[in-house]
This record gives structure tokens, C-alpha cells and sequence, in this order.
């Protein structure tokens, strides 16, 4: 299928920090009133969440970027190029690392022009795999998948299969593996081997379940993610195909994402395990999310916060629901992380209008993007490392209606420990209670607990001094975040 287009552009970045605080009202309505969005100025707290560091790819050719990367452990990746000076064309360029990045080799698979990889699949510094296309139209014998076990020296093909595209390649171990190409015949044209690629077994038009391969549909080069025993693939035409038993039967689903755009159907995807996992469509922007909680059996759009970048996405394997987005497009390049499995996302403000590419991560928060290259020593990679010191980090959202609710997320890496939100209300003219407080013994990364308010008294907004919530959060470890809001406050329901 059609590689996804990038445009590149060189930005400077900007150091910001910053914490978002959200007020929406009423809670009988949510969906119909409009978000309010202030900005928390005092304190401000440094979010532990990891930092990134520049790496140069190894390219010799400037404006080499990144089209897909694999993560195999904390010291070794590979990754495959494309022709970001314009073109984009697709190359048979790779790099890979086994010193955590100090070192990206390059390395191409093929010296023959007119080819592309569509994805790469390592099990270990010398063990990867790749899959082959010919971008000209027609696939030939050429196509295929292909391994190296000499670190990326030599490559041998392993078939030329599938005949139609030969979209992805994954290994589980060196003698189980999948192919993944287009439809051929009227369905999927899909293989498994437990041999090493000696002998391919296209899996029977019976063993896929769910919407039937429709005329036109095929999959996308890269658009491919592997978690256990199950691996998962996108369409053009929005569907996505997931196995739970190493490829040898299939389920087939819509996921909502539009056809439409440059790219239709599903562009991206990360799933956190078997069962849960987001599908993205790239809008030209952003990325519209989707996410599944029962394996792809239904599909629920995601009506997100903040920014989910267009060029990567990615699970922190290990994590309780953190995902990673980065973005090389036009007005939106950077990077942003999701501690609720995509609902909300917080940007990493130092890396604002970087742009970066493909993304990958293993255990412990490590990993690496891609970007554009300017020479072998200069720039290309990024590598992201947790936190040396990780810290908790609060935002602050409340919501009016018949009472009020107060939610405090913790948004950094570290957990907080003897958490305390005081509510105060002040102004107005109020019969008791007018205070209200919550504890939370921990809060984990990404976790939250609310607080319940209901006053009882008038402050029809014409009498001085207009009613005033004051929220302040505290927790042992020294951060704190406060938040207040002017509202009106008709006999128990609050507006603002």
C-alpha cells in the first residue's frame, strides 16, 4: 500500500512548563457545555515524566527519517528510512543500536533502486527481519520477507510471499512468524510459519471471523503492533484484524477510524495487551483516537484532552495505562504522554515543534523516536529515559452542577503518598457546610480520586463578594497545586 506522507520542517524548540487545570459545568449535562481551560501559574511543578535526548541515526544521506522502529530491550533498536528531502520515497535504509544509542549503525538491505521496507522486527542485536516491497506497482519475486542473523551484514530472503504486498513481518522467536499482505482471491493474504520462513502456510479464507476483506482493502506498511500471542493490523478502509494465536486465525472489526484524508483507515496503532488498545487515523493534525477493552470486539471513539500527535504511537510496556504520541507535521511536531490511556495527553514542552517520527518503547519508560537527520553524526534518533528522580504532579478539574465534584489526577511518574484536597468556599451568603476536604493514602501515577461538595446557600452573583472555591492539594512528598474559580451558586446548583 501507499507509504504515509510526511512533510519536513526544522523549528527550534521551546522550554514551557505548565499545568492545565480544567472547569466544566454542569454535571445533568455535560456533553452539552464547553470546557474551560486555566492555566495553573502558582505553584509550578516540573512534571516527572521522563526526558528526551538527541542521538544521530548514522545516515551519511542528510534528511533521512524514521518510517517505523522497533525496540527489542533498553539497549538495542532498529528502525528503517525513507527520503524525508522531499520525496519521501521509501528506501531499503535501516540503523540499528545494541549500546542503548550511544551508536546507531546504518545499513540498507538491497543496493536495487525502486524498493521499500515496510516494517522491521528484531529479536536481538544480530536477529531482525524485514519486509520488501517494490514501490514501482507490481511485486516480484524480489518482495518478501527477509533476516538477518549478523546484526544487519547480510540479509536473506525467506519468500517472496505475500504475492499481493508484503505489507509486515513479524517473529515471535526464530521459528514462528507471520506475513501480512492484501487481499488476493477475496480475503487476506496472510502466512505463518513455524519453521524460520523455510515453508509458508497462507491462512484459509476459514479461519478469518468477523466483517469479511472488502474490494480495494488492503493493509498499511508499518501499521502492525505484537503483544504476547497477539498481533494486530490496520486497513485502508478502517478495519483491523487481530490474532491471539500467532496468526493462525483472524478477527476482523470495524474501528471507526474514516476513510477519508490522505491516508485512509487506520494509520497507527498500540495496544497495551491482548485486550487493550488504541487505533489512531491520522486527520491531518492530530490523531483521531479509538479503543478497544474486549480484544476489537467493539470500538469506542475517543474524545480526548489536549495533544495527540500525528507521527507515533505508542504503549510503555509495564506501565499501567501510558501511552506516548509524537507528531512531525506542519504547526503540530513535538511530543505528548497519556497516563489514562489516551483520554487526556500533556505535552513534553522542550521537545515543542521538534519534529519527530516513528515511536517504540520497552520495560522501564525506554525508548527512542525518530526524526530527520542532518549528517552521520548529527541528529535523526531521540531516546527518551525515565525520570532520574520521578515526582508527583497534580491537575485540578471540577465540575458544577447540584453540588460540585472536585477530581485530582496525579500526572507525573512518581506516586504521592497522604494526598490532602481542601475545598473552601467563601463569599456569598451560605447556611453550613461550606468547607469540604478528601485523603487519598496513594495515588499512583495516572490515578485520581474526587472530592464531593454540596453547599447549600445563594450567591446570585450581584452581591459582594461574589462565592469563591478554593481548592488546595498537598501530599508528603512537598508537591502541591491550587486552583480557584469564581461561581454562582443558586441553592445548591453552581455555575460560573
Amino acid at each position: 500500500m501507499k507509504l504515509l506522507n510526511r512533510t519536513k520542517m526544522l523549528i527550534k524548540a521551546s522550554v514551557v512548563i505548565a499545568i492545565a487545570l480544567a472547569f466544566i459545568m454542569p454535571v445533568s449535562a455535560l456533553t452539552s457545555k464547553t470546557q474551560i481551560v486555566a492555566n495553573l501559574n502558582e505553584p509550578k511543578n516540573i512534571l516527572g515524566r521522563g526526558e528526551w535526548t538527541q542521538e544521530a541515526s548514522g545516515f551519511t544521506t542528510a534528511s533521512r527519517g524514521i518510517r517505523f522502529l522497533d525496540a527489542v530491550d533498553n539497549m538495542t533498536a532498529w528502525a528503517i528510512a525513507y527520503d524525508g528531502s522531499g520525496g519521501n520515497a521509501a528506501t531499503t535504509d535501516f540503523t540499528m543500536t545494541t549500546d542503548g544509542g550511544n551508536l546507531w549503525t546504518p545499513n540498507y538491505i538491497l543496493a536495487s533502486a525502486g524498493y521499500g521496507l515496510g516494517n522491521i522486527w528484531g529479536l536481538s542485536g544480530t536477529v531482525a527481519y524485514a519486509s520488501l516491497f517494490n514501490q514501482d506497482g507490481a511485486q516480484d519475486t524480489v518482495c518478501g520477507s527477509y533476516k538477518t542473523a549478523n546484526g544487519g551484514s547480510t540479509w536473506t530472503q525467506l519468500g517472496h510471499y505475500p504475492i499481493s504486498f508484503c505489507n509486515n513481518v513479524i517473529f515471535w522467536n526464530e521459528n514462528e512468524g507471520v506475513v501480512l499482505g492484501d487481499t488476493l482471491d477475496g480475503y487476506f493474504e496472510d502466512y505463518y510459519t513455524s519453521d524460520g520462513g523455510t515453508t509458508w502456510t497462507r491462512v484459509p479464507q476459514a479461519n478469518y471471523s468477523g466483517l469479511a476483506a472488502q474490494s480495494g482493502e488492503g493493509g498499511w506498511t508499518g501499521v502492525v503492533d505484537a503483544v504476547g500471542d497477539t498481533v494486530i493490523f490496520g486497513t485502508n478502509l478502517g478495519n483491523v484484524y487481530i490474532s491471539h494465536d500467532r496468526g493462525h486465525t483472524w478477527f476482523a472489526s470495524y474501528s471507526g477510524a474514516s476513510t477519508g484524508g490522505l491516508n485512509g483507515g487506520v494509520n497507527d496503532l498500540a495496544f497495551k495487551d491482548g485486550t487493550h488498545g488504541l487505533v489512531a487515523h491520522d486527520n491531518g493534525v492530530t490523531y483521531d483516537l479509538f479503543e478497544t477493552m474486549d480484544g476489537g470486539v467493539s470500538w469506542a471513539p475517543v474524545t480526548y484532552s489536549g495533544t495527540c500527535f500525528s507521527s507515533g504511537l505508542a504503549y510503555l510496556p509495564g506501565t499501567a495505562n501510558k501511552y506516548v504520541s509524537v507528531g512531525a507535521a506542519t504547526g503540530s511536531s513535538g511530543a505528548s504522554y497519556s497516563l489514562d490511556g489516551g483520554h487526556s495527553w500533556i505535552n513534553y514542552d522542550e521537545m515543542a515543534n521538534i519534529q519527530m517520527l516513528a515511536t517504540d518503547f520497552v520495560d522501564g519508560e525506554i525508548g527512542w523516536a525518530g526524526g530527520f537527520n542532518t549528517d552521520d553524526v548529527t541528529d535523526g534518533m531521540f531516546k527518551h529515559m525515565p525520570s532520574e528522580n520521578p515526582e508527583p504532579a497534580f491537575s485540578i478539574n471540577i465540575v458544577g452542577g447540584k453540588g460540585f465534584i472536585v477530581t485530582i489526577r496525579n500526572i507525573g511518574d512518581g506516586a504521592a503518598t497522604n494526598v490532602t484536597c481542601d475545598v473552601t468556599i467563601e463569599g456569598g451568603l451560605f447556611i453550613k457546610p461550606k468547607a469540604f476536604s478528601g485523603t487519598q493514602a496513594t495515588l499512583g501515577s495516572g490515578g485520581n480520586f474526587t472530592v464531593i461538595g454540596a453547599p447549600k446557600g445563594i450567591g446570585l452573583g450581584l452581591l459582594k463578594p461574589k462565592p469563591t472555591i478554593k481548592i488546595n492539594v498537598n501530599c508528603t512528598e512537598g508537591i502541591g497545586a491550587t486552583y480557584t474559580v469564581t461561581a454562582k451558586i443558586f441553592f445548591s446548583k453552581i455555575t460560573i
